[in-house]
């Protein structure tokens, strides 16, 4: 939950997130044919050692969970919360939440992964913490945000 600390936090969402992608699609001038580039992608955007993992793993982890997420940082995750908070403006929990929702919406979007590998990606064990979060944040399924998200050519205009 977002709170009113009485300070600017030091970095927003959008500093935060690390693109899932690592190649971008372009168009060859002379014949035409799709290839990619990499991209280049800030991996510690705070430069924060536990900060900056914490990030790597919710943004970049083929699958995760809560427990791999708190095995792997080695930390108390209500300390973590405090840390969160400071640093963000928003405590582990909706910092978490925006992230997967941030995740969620480019690889919907950008990919035509299926819907439990997108919910794999975002840290659900399967579909429905996916489905769950996406009613209440957008009330619509996952498939009408999709939709919504969806323009023509989008679908590998990256690559993962």
């Amino acid at each position: 939950m977002a709170m009113n600390t009485g300070f600017t936090p030091q970095f927003s969402l959008d500093e935060l997130y690390i693109s899932p992608f690592s190649a971008e699609r372009y168009f060859d001038s002379v014949t035409g044919q799709a290839l990619y580039r990499p991209v280049e992608r800030n991996m510690s955007p705070t430069g924060i050692h536990l900060m900056d993992r914490f990030l790597q793993i919710v943004c970049l982890s083929e699958h995760y969970t809560v427990n791999t997420l708190r095995n792997k940082l080695g930390v108390d995750m209500r300390e973590f919360s405090v840390f969160c908070l400071l640093l963000t403006g928003m405590d582990y929990e909706s910092l978490h939440e925006a992230i997967r929702l941030r995740l969620a919406d480019d690889l919907l979007r950008f990919t035509d992964l299926e819907m439990r590998d997108v919910a794999r990606r975002c840290g659900y064990s399967d579909y429905s913490g996916l489905f769950k979060l996406f009613e209440r944040k957008y009330k619509r399924t996952v498939g009408d945000r999709q939709r919504q998200l969806r323009k023509r050519g989008d679908v590998g205009r990256w690559r993962l």
